[in-house]
């Protein structure tokens, strides 16, 4: 007969709790699974069943006194998960930077630039590169090795801990370099829309009685969607690279045996 005493039940809830709690606050912040198409509901259901599927292969050496474990630690886990996505969204916000930009030159943003509210969505630009991304992001399987970087995380890291490797310095670096791509990706982008402006300022010098505003609005919006098919082969590159560093970090996290 199967007999399970009440250490270990309590030691099983335990694990299963900040099992929950660390994937769970994977789910709030990558951009895989944080998107409003997802219900908070269903965000909390997968959680669920990853932390169920998970708590075989999950050691009970990193709870050795269930009974010690306090609110704290449970915040703990679930910063440790919120960190994971956020770092991933770090990597994402290089397509959000170039999507601003081209909204920006495109004349899709001049309400948005006028008043600023941060409850609305990006724009047409940014949701459509965002999506994009997305898709781009699952076929490149980064969901897969998000779980295997979480699976292996309940393998290295002890409940309560925080490991050395995340830091703010480690934060501003991804940030830094995060900009810098979105730049580069940017870059044609800037460059067809200044020979635009020059060509309409030239044309404004030689031809005074152009209207000048009615032409330039009716050929940046087509200019819009060819820098779009310009960008769009490269897309895959610069998520790619963009993405590494993140999670170089967040594997630097992992696999480092020093924790506070």
């Amino acid at each position: 007969m199967l007999t399970i005493s009440g250490l270990q039940i309590e030691q099983y809830m335990a694990i299963f709790m900040f099992a929950s709690m660390r994937v769970f606050g994977l789910f709030l912040t990558t951009p895989l699974f944080a998107f409003r198409a997802l219900p908070m509901q269903f965000r909390l259901l997968v959680a669920i069943s990853f932390a169920a599927y998970m708590m075989p292969v999950i050691s009970s050496e990193l709870i050795p006194n269930p009974g010690s474990i306090t609110f704290f630690a449970s915040v703990i886990e679930l910063c440790i998960g919120a960190f994971m996505g956020f770092v991933i969204r770090l990597g994402f916000m290089v397509i959000d930077i170039a999507a601003e930009i081209l909204s920006f030159q495109a004349g899709f943003s001049f309400a948005s630039t006028a008043f600023r509210d941060p409850a609305l969505d990006s724009g047409l630009v940014g949701q459509f590169l965002g999506l994009t991304a997305i898709a781009l992001a699952f076929s490149l399987n980064i969901h897969l090795v998000l779980v295997e970087i979480i699976l292996s995380s309940f393998k290295t890291i002890p409940v309560g801990v925080w490991p050395d490797a995340w830091s703010s310095k480690g934060v501003m670096e991804l940030v830094a370099a995060s900009f810098r791509l979105g730049l580069i990706l940017s870059m044609p982008v800037l460059l067809v829309y200044m020979m635009f402006n020059l060509t309409q300022a030239f044309l404004g010098r030689t031809s005074p009685q152009m209207n000048l505003f009615s032409v330039g609005f009716a050929v940046s919006i087509p200019l819009a969607f060819l820098v779009i098919f310009m960008i769009l082969p490269d897309l895959k590159i610069v998520l790619e690279r963009s993405l590494e560093n993140p999670l170089q970090l967040i594997r630097q996290g992992v696999e480092t045996p020093n924790a506070r």
